[in-house]
């Protein structure tokens, strides 16, 4: 096998994993086939592939990524059965599906109903956490080819630096500690009549749906408000048909918002489940990002530019899109939301952004102790209490193995939470604070777009602001709103 029939077959492959993807994370179809799909195209899980690809950094990480993927297709068909299928029972003896539960909580202001909730969601934890400890150990022994070490595999593979990227998470951590408890206890004492000691996880998702403020982020305005203001800022919401929005609330479809590339440039689904709210337009603009970055990748580019890279970059464009909505003028203008509402809405926002990066800056903290330990179960022990420690909301042992990213995507994550902060600095530089209405702000974002994933985070960092990826930004940005 040459590198052109690899990219060839791969970009069949990677069609035929995203149209399952969007079809039974949306709900449409209740049992997946990857296992199916991967026999199909087993010779790039072959040692052909991965000889043809070991030169080329992408492309022996997705063909890692690929054997990987063959060899736990079985496992994640039948997770996505569970989850599609999987029901709790309720104290009323009435049942709920799964996939609802976590909806139900993020909207339910009674306390003792929220635990119950939760309570009833990880009772029916054990079988997919033994799928996933199944997994994890499948992944740990084929990545055993590139190194022992998880943790070095992957950083190998990625390009990352797991290990520095830990450490920037554990100085981000001493950095923020007293500036989020400060605002921890504030929010908890104010909304919910809590002290922090006291604070359940179900507590957090309910405090961060911001109920009170759903009168300025009213759901049949969510697609014409997107419209509207990508118009502005020169861009479709469509891309000429090759968007396509999911915004239904089906009963199996996935709770939590995706963008399913399907074919790159020519078919994207953003695919939404309503919660209600802000929470649903923050989700929304977060795929959009992803949505308009794929679906204006340059069809000139080789197939590991349009589909693989670093997803720190698509990452990063979905959140500068959703922090958008955490702009004064932007709130005000498609929002109606001003004055005193709006500065405590936006110091809202803040604490949630911080509750977040530190949430993900422990779970890779986390992630990298798991694969690092002698055993998944030693390894598990860690979860609570790294999780609660950073977020102060109490995190349960049933979740270990499920609240999991897999390829230590977190760390994408944390990298383009850096690269965002970039990106927005030379966007107000060019275009001023209200660059997300500049009709000349757009066609630089469909510039950058139409490069797909060619460069990662740290290069696209170095070409838009001069600058190293690290938090200093992001700290910076929370301080300004909280202190």
């Amino acid at each position: 096998m040459n590198v052109e029939t690899l990219r060839e077959r791969g970009e069949r492959l990677n069609e035929a994993l995203g149209r399952e993807s969007y079809e039974a994370g949306a709900g449409l179809k209740a049992v997946s086939d990857f296992a199916g799909i991967f026999e199909r195209y087993a010779d790039l899980a072959s040692d052909e592939a991965w000889e043809a690809a070991r030169s080329h950094r992408m492309l022996a990480e997705w063909v890692a990524d690929a054997r990987i993927g063959r060899a736990v297709a079985p496992l994640d068909d039948r997770l996505h059965a569970w989850e599609a299928a999987a029901e709790v029972a309720l104290d009323d003896g009435s049942r709920m599906p799964y996939q609802r539960v976590s909806i139900a909580i993020a909207n339910e202001p009674r306390r003792e109903v929220r635990a119950a909730l939760d309570r009833a969601r990880r009772a029916v934890l054990a079988e997919p956490a033994a799928l996933r400890k199944e997994r994890l150990a499948r992944e740990r022994e084929l990545l055993a080819a590139v190194d022992s070490d998880v943790v070095v595999a992957r950083s190998r593979l990625s390009g990352i630096d797991l290990g520095d990227l830990a450490a920037q998470c554990a100085r981000f951590l001493t950095d923020t500690r007293d500036l989020y408890h400060a605002a921890l206890t504030e929010r908890l004492a104010a909304d919910l009549g809590l002290a922090p000691d006291d604070a359940e996880r179900h507590d957090g998702a309910y405090l961060f749906r911001a109920p009170s403020f759903d009168e300025f982020f009213p759901g049949e305005q969510l697609v014409p408000i997107a419209t509207r203001q990508a118009g502005e800022l020169g861009l479709d919401i469509a891309a000429g048909g090759r968007v396509r929005l999911d915004t239904e609330d089906r009963e199996r479809k996935r709770a939590r918002a995706f963008c399913a590339p399907v074919r790159v440039p020519d078919e994207v689904y953003l695919v939404i489940r309503p919660h209600g709210g802000y929470v649903d337009y923050r989700a929304f603009w977060h795929e959009l990002g992803h949505a308009l970055h794929f679906a204006h990748a340059s069809r000139a580019l080789p197939f590991e530019h349009r589909w693989l890279g670093d997803n720190s970059v698509t990452e990063a464009y979905a959140m500068l899109f959703e922090h958008q909505l955490m702009q004064p003028a932007w709130l005000k203008r498609y929002a109606g939301l001003g004055g005193e509402r709006r500065r405590d809405f936006l110091r809202r926002q803040a604490f949630a952004l911080l509750s977040i990066v530190r949430r993900y800056t422990a779970k890779l903290r986390y992630e990298v102790q798991l694969q690092r330990a002698p055993s998944l179960e030693a390894g598990a022990a860690a979860y609570a209490e790294l999780l609660t420690d950073a977020t102060g909301f109490r995190y349960a042992d049933e979740d270990a193995l499920l609240d999991l990213d897999d390829g230590f995507y977190s760390a994408r994550y944390l990298r383009a939470w850096q690269l965002e902060a970039a990106l927005r600095r030379a966007l107000v530089e060019r275009f001023d604070e209200d660059w997300f209405r500049n009709p000349r702000a757009g066609p630089y974002l469909l510039d950058r777009f139409a490069r797909g994933q060619r460069d990662d985070a740290a290069a696209l960092a170095a070409d838009v602001v001069r600058a190293p990826l690290d938090f200093a930004p992001v700290v910076a940005q929370c301080e300004a709103a909280l202190d």
